[in-house]
């Protein structure tokens, strides 16, 4: 799925012209210079991965997605994040994280239902 043309940056109008050394951060797929955030800090060599902040739209859409199917790959998950314009990778952890979430609260949903018929085993 190729990349889509890049977004304009976001920066304060105080700061001018951001420096070509600007940060992607998160879904937005803004451009936030480091001359807004001077705390933006990484160690030399290595790239701050920031958490991404999804929007309401893009959650209902991806939890609409995980209620189909569990499992998103290839065109399916290229499509997807290209309509919600996010990357793949954000895609695919997304799926990942759900699933997850899914299997914890199913376990916990079975424990509860054997602890209403008495024969609940303690958690680890």
């Amino acid at each position: 799925c190729p990349p889509g043309p890049p977004l304009p940056p976001l920066c304060a109008p105080s700061c001018g012209v951001p420096p070509a050394w600007a940060a992607r951060l998160g879904a937005t797929g803004f451009l936030i210079s480091k001359c807004c955030f001077p705390l933006f800090k990484a160690k030399p060599g290595k790239a701050k991965r920031v958490r991404t902040i999804f929007s309401s739209e893009q959650l209902a859409r991806l939890e609409q997605e995980f209620a189909r199917q569990q499992y998103l790959v290839g065109q399916e998950r290229c499509l997807l994040a290209s309509s919600l314009r996010l990357t793949e990778e954000q895609v695919k952890v997304w799926f990942q994280n759900r699933r997850i979430k899914w299997r914890k609260q199913s376990l916990e949903q079975q424990q509860a239902k054997l602890a209403k018929m008495g024969l609940a085993t303690p958690q680890r």
